[in-house]
């Protein structure tokens, strides 16, 4: 995934670094509304340095969102690995969307944008659902072991969970309910559908 482009020189490589962190605070505060000069004011960088680094406001948009869904999923994979049980493993992984929003803001909703609208870039997309089909995968498998799912094919289940996170769904609900509620809402309708009934 290449949003930044690249230096052979290590000096410009760490202004990208700098650039990306300064996008964060900037586009935490503002979201879409954020400009290229209001990231280079807090980069401490001239606007032309943004431009060598990066096409345009959407690519370094799109950037941001990458390193902030990797953040995110770098954490949902180590809940995956902790000791919880599989229900609070669900209801954790889904709260780290909420995190998104207490952490970063406005991001989340950009975020949210993003991977709705054609300023969205397609790697960001894929690697997203890719994310989520692995994560899903690895819950559903582990809970149908525990004998606490319904069997059936996990691959059912996983477009089920997918689609509960779908970024349309999570956008509509989040025009009724605060976007920070949402993953909780959906955990609880999504674990609603999992678990055997006895």
């Amino acid at each position: 995934m290449e949003f930044v482009i690249t230096s052979k020189r290590k000096d410009a490589n760490k202004n990208a670094v700098k650039i990306l962190e300064a996008a964060k605070i900037v586009f935490a505060q503002k979201g879409h509304e954020t400009t290229i000069e209001e990231v280079a004011v807090e980069a401490k960088v001239g606007v032309g340095t943004i431009y060598r680094r990066f096409n345009n406001k959407h690519q370094l948009a799109n950037a941001v969102a990458y390193e902030v869904i990797a953040e995110i999923y770098e954490e949902q994979v180590r809940i995956l690995k902790s000791n919880l049980t599989t229900i609070e493993k669900v209801k954790h992984v889904f709260a780290c969307y909420a995190k998104i929003t207490i952490k970063y803001g406005e991001i989340h909703q950009m975020i949210v944008d993003l991977l709705v609208s054609e300023k969205g870039e397609e790697d960001l997309k894929e690697s997203f659902l890719l994310g989520l089909k692995k994560l899903y995968a690895e819950v559903i498998t582990n809970g149908q072991k525990e004998n606490i799912f319904r069997e059936g094919d996990p691959r059912l289940y996983e477009i089920i969970l997918q689609n509960m996170i779908n970024p349309q769904m999570v956008k509509q609900i989040a025009e009724i309910m605060p976007l920070e509620e949402t993953p909780s809402f959906l955990a609880d309708v999504a674990l609603n559908g999992l678990l055997l009934k006895k």
